[in-house]
């Protein structure tokens, strides 16, 4: 699970963002969800107890009474437990893209119109409409503003990154790892019938391409005949292009290249 602010790894464990510190809603989410659970097991429970200390009837009946309270307890505790809160939320998120369908269409297009894709990369995940049958027609576009977002966040790290920050840094150290998987992506056949206006998706995947190029340029250095040709080697090769940039970028700016995991 992601943090809808930084995109940093968080758990329903987790209140706040460890990275950025904002408040994680799927965990508050989550907690008042248990809670109203419990709630409502412990209104079940004392009604049960009520029931069982009021009866008067015979030793037959009340056995077969209690036994009914067992099965009814048990069933609350089933529907308490057998869904994991991932799978509670995740359900949850399907029933709302069915019912706001048209609202969310008009959100994620507006988003393309203004070419916001760190904003729709957000939209997608906060809503999990990735893996939506019902927007299936934009899963393509899906995948490439999520390659695209982790690329720009990284990029946005070494911006801001300084001696003392150098160690918080999330994204940065994997640009290469996305960038490749964003490269992929924007090669990727567009002709599968279930892709919506394929020309249409083609155009936002050359924009993004260009807009990945001059990120590049600006914050790690890289000349435009360098920054442009990346799509067209290996990804061996462009891996070790784009992690010497990286690494000369942060000796200079914090003392230490780049950690030795990522490389």
């Amino acid at each position: 699970m992601k943090c809808k602010y930084c995109g940093g790894d968080v758990t329903l464990d987790d209140h706040f963002c460890p990275h950025c510190g904002r408040p994680v809603d799927q965990a508050q989410r989550h907690q008042l969800e248990m809670e109203q659970y419990e709630a409502e097991f412990d209104k079940t429970k004392e009604e049960a107890l009520k029931k069982i200390s009021a009866s008067s009837v015979d030793g037959t009946a009340f056995g077969i009474r209690l036994a009914a309270i067992a099965v009814l307890i048990g069933i609350l505790i089933f529907m308490v437990t057998s869904l994991d809160p991932y799978t509670r939320n995740e359900r949850r998120q399907k029933r709302l893209a069915k019912t706001n369908y048209d609202a969310y269409v008009a959100q994620i297009e507006q988003y393309l119109e203004e070419r916001d894709y760190v904003a729709l990369a957000s939209f997608d995940r906060i809503h999990q409409l990735e893996y939506n049958d019902d927007y299936k027609g934009y899963r393509e576009i899906f995948y490439g503003v999520s390659y695209y977002t982790s690329v720009y966040r990284g990029l946005q790290e070494i911006a801001l990154v300084n001696q003392s920050s150098s160690k918080y840094l999330y994204y940065a150290p994997e640009v290469s790892k996305y960038l490749n998987q964003l490269y992929e992506e924007l090669g990727r056949d567009l002709s599968s019938d279930w892709v919506m206006e394929p020309e249409k998706t083609k155009a936002f995947y050359e924009e993004m391409e260009e807009e990945t190029s001059i990120l590049l340029q600006r914050y790690l250095g890289l000349s435009k005949e360098e920054a442009d040709s990346l799509r067209g080697l290996s990804k061996s090769k462009r891996t070790v292009i784009v992690e010497q940039a990286l690494d000369k970028v942060l000796s200079e700016k914090t003392g230490s290249g780049l950690p030795d995991s990522a490389q």
